[in-house]
């Protein structure tokens, strides 16, 4: 993953997907896949989100996916209109469902990321908030299409709000199965309790590419939640920090000590998202003082999956040393 302007945009490989934010910069030109996703880009020079491939790369449209490959990575995303819960939780069914189906069938049957993005997330719709309509939708197709062990099959994934707008999915795929990683101050999403709705979140803490993939370790939507509870509600700054806690514990042990990078930088790219533009400069100077500022951050205004929830980070970290 990489941030790139659109003026005189300079790629290292075949732009293999490129995802542009609302105010973020055009896709560079060549890009095989574009994602536009309806969350705004909070500040500094406007960039695009581009994942390259140092290979030829094919596209194509299958059903309601569209997608771009090369010989070892698919990347592929589709929108779905999803105005009502119930409307939601069927879209996110028929989503899956198909993703599923068309990485299969053209052989890159090993999700490796996901992203969602949801209209209006935290909204109750029929008593029932609508990212808890999300959440059974998708597990309806994991487990329609892997059976009831799916959870063995997850990847790394991320779900956020937008103001309005469709529900709109992309993914990164393989022909080979990549690891995944759970945090231990966490209680894996897949094993939430039942009060965090009908069922649990269906994803795992990061997923570690496999070496013909790149070997990148890609983390999962990020929050201050330890064990299954949200902790520091009201409070950003320490939220941000038992987020980046979080994230380091999923970075191999070489890569930090004691929560701190340890021997060159732990992450290669971030992007956070924060519920509330006025809490930006609070989030980025936390980060900064805690990881640099060098790093390439992209920050989008967007909703949380839990109302407390002030801010998330995902990431992509190295590919293992040795």
């Amino acid at each position: 993953m990489a941030f790139v302007s659109a003026e005189g945009a300079e790629t290292g490989g075949s732009p293999l997907v490129a995802v542009v934010h609302a105010g973020g910069a055009a896709a560079p030109a060549g890009t095989a896949l574009v994602v536009r996703v309806p969350l705004p880009q909070l500040a500094d020079e406007p960039v695009a989100e581009l994942w390259e491939e140092d290979a030829t790369v094919r596209t194509g449209v299958h059903g309601g996916v569209r997608w771009a490959s090369t010989d070892d990575v698919l990347a592929g995303t589709l929108e779905l209109p999803a105005r009502g819960g119930a409307e939601l939780e069927a879209a996110t069914c028929i989503a899956y469902r198909e993703l599923l189906a068309v990485a299969d069938e053209l052989g890159y049957p090993h999700l490796l990321r996901l992203w969602n993005v949801v209209p209006a997330i935290n909204r109750l719709d029929r008593g029932l908030e609508r990212y808890r309509s999300f959440c059974r939708g998708r597990a309806e197709a994991f487990e329609g299409h892997h059976g009831p062990l799916f959870q063995s099959r997850l990847c790394a994934s991320s779900a956020v709000g937008s103001q309005g707008g469709d529900l709109v999915v992309w993914f990164l795929a393989g022909r080979e199965r990549g690891l995944p990683r759970e945090n231990p101050r966490q209680v894996s999403a897949y094993s939430y309790p039942p009060c965090y709705g009908p069922r649990s979140p269906s994803f795992a803490r990061a997923t570690r590419c496999p070496a013909a993939a790149g070997g990148w370790l890609l983390l999962s939507g990020t929050a201050s939640i330890v064990g299954h509870k949200s902790v520091h509600p009201g409070d950003v700054e320490r939220q941000v920090e038992e987020t980046l806690d979080n994230l380091e514990e999923l970075l191999p042990a070489e890569m930090a000590t004691n929560g701190h990078a340890a021997g060159g930088a732990p992450f290669a790219a971030l992007k956070v998202y924060v519920r509330r533009p006025e809490d930006l400069p609070v989030v980025r100077a936390a980060i900064a003082a805690r990881l640099g500022s060098a790093l390439p951050v992209l920050y989008l205004r967007a909703d949380i999956c839990r109302e407390e929830l002030l801010v998330e980070i995902e990431g992509v970290a190295p590919p293992a040393r040795g």
